[in-house]
């Protein structure tokens, strides 16, 4: 039988997150999965990926431009 279970190491020692359905004295192979712990993404991170431009066009001269920059290609295959 394998089971898997989920802890932390701190201070020399490996605390389970849920005590496991084993035997006592059962195998067990330690991996640690990360150097540090991760960094939770910020929020202002997340709002530099998208937002507004400045454009002095109006929006029908912003969709010509758009329509006008596609390609069409025949070799696409559904």
């Amino acid at each position: 039988m394998q089971t898997a279970a989920y802890g932390v190491y701190k201070q020399g020692q490996i605390l389970l997150n849920e005590a496991p359905s084993v035997f006592d004295n059962s195998p067990v192979i330690v991996v640690f999965l990360e150097q540090k712990p991760a960094e939770k993404p910020k929020l202002r991170d997340f709002f530099t990926l998208c937002g507004a431009w400045e454009d002095t066009r109006n929006a029908d001269a912003i969709i010509a431009d758009i329509r006008g920059s596609r390609t069409a290609r025949d070799d696409v295959r559904l």
